[in-house]
Order: C-alpha cells, then structure tokens, then sequence
C-alpha cells in the first residue's frame, strides 16, 4: 500500500488561510448551506437567525421526538409558514445545524493550527485536543442529537462524516512532518490510530453516549486524552 505525504506548507497554509478568511468575515454556513431556502432581505436574514436559534435552543433543551417545525416557530415567535420559506422540512433544518455545527469544529482547528506552528508532537496534540474540546463544550446539547446515532438520516451522517475528513486532514498535514522519516505506511498507521484515539474519545463524551466518559468534564478529559495520544506516538516513534 502506498500513501502521498503532505509535506507543502504551501498547500496546508492554503486551506488555513481560506478558512481564516471565512471566520475573519463571520461568514455562516447558513449563508451557503444547501439546506436552507435563501434569505432575499436583511430582514429575511433576521428571521433566519431567529429560526436557528429557537431550534437549536429546543435541541438543547427537549428531545427529539419533541422537536418539530411547530415547536420551532412557536419557540421562534412566528408563523409556521415563516419556518417553510426557510427550510423545506424538518431533516433539512437539522441538517443545516449539524453543518453549522461540524463548521464551528472544523474553525477551531483552523485557527488553532493558523495561529502556531507546531515544533513537537506534544504541543500539536494538546494543542489540537485544547481547540476541539472548546468546541465540543460550546454546543453540548446540540451535540447529543445532531451525532445521535439512532436517527436515521444517510444526509446527517454524511455532514458529520465529511467534516471529520476534513479535520483529518488538517491533523494529518500537521503531525506528518513531525514524524521520523520512516515508512510512508508506518507514518500513515501513525497518524490514523492516534487521531481516532482523540476524535472517539471527544466525540463519545459531546454526544453523550459513553457513560464511562459523561461525567468528566472537558478540562480533564482533553488533558486525559492529550496523554495518552502523545505517549502512544512517543512510543511508537521510539520503537
């Protein structure tokens, strides 16, 4: 098996210096998204923001069974018809909000991996599990639906895979080059294992369905999980 290394910095500061663009315009994923029926007007903006928020408030709040276009305009204080010209149906709602949510993720990596350049593996991962974890804590209650594994939406499933390969990434391009140069499969193997140990950890505990991890909370389980990624690298490196 063989696999490219991404050494060009000039290809990882690309894709930093694009989404750095995107955040520094606070650009929503709601102004692009291909869920949402466009806004033509400031005030058709504000209605849309409204929207979002009294349904991710709602998702944060209530359970699934409970969350409806309904309950959203109620919540939202407008018509239901106003929720429609927005959004066709329920699953495209929450789809939007799972990408808005996978976007926030996917910035704070960005912009952690744009402000610094990493030196060693240790300050990459805490670094990368510190960004993530902050993330994760923000949207909590978003999180325990929108990665819920019991609703079925082939759509949702693929938001959340698509931007977890997105993140990898970014990761990849950055602990490559910190990696002796050994076998490209070796450094491959490297890269994917430790980056699973992260990615399973937080995303057990954002989505609530690991009660081995529920009651920690992000501070402890990001240095937890710092840990033991760096030791598995360190003596995989060494070996």
């Amino acid at each position: 098996m063989q696999f490219t290394f991404a050494f060009s910095n000039a290809i990882v500061l690309t894709a930093l210096e694009q989404a750095k663009k995107l955040t520094a315009k606070n650009m929503s994923t709601f102004d692009t998204s291909p869920h949402v029926l466009r806004p033509q007007q400031r005030r058709s903006r504000a209605a849309l923001a409204k929207i979002v928020e009294a349904a991710e408030q709602l998702l944060k709040t209530n359970t699934i069974a409970d969350f409806s276009m309904a309950a959203v305009a109620e919540a939202a204080g407008m018509p239901v018809g106003n929720i429609y010209r927005r959004f066709r149906g329920k699953n495209e709602l929450l789809q939007a909000i799972k990408e808005d949510a996978i976007a926030r993720i996917e910035n704070a990596v960005t912009e952690r991996l744009s402000r610094e350049r990493f030196q060693d593996i240790p300050s990459l991962i805490r670094g990368i599990v510190g960004a993530v974890s902050k993330a994760y804590s923000r949207d909590q209650g978003l999180h325990r639906f929108l990665f819920n594994q019991s609703i079925s939406d082939p759509v949702l499933t693929e938001i959340g895979s698509s931007g977890r390969r997105r993140i990898f990434e970014y990761y990849r391009d950055a602990l490559l080059p910190l990696l002796p140069q050994r076998s490209a499969e070796r450094a491959e193997m490297l890269v994917r294992v430790s980056f699973h140990l992260m990615s399973a950890a937080m995303a057990g505990k954002a989505c609530a369905d690991d009660w081995t991890l529920t009651d920690l909370s992000w501070d402890v389980l990001g240095a937890e999980i710092s840990t033991a990624t760096i030791a598995y690298l360190e003596a995989s490196v060494d070996s």
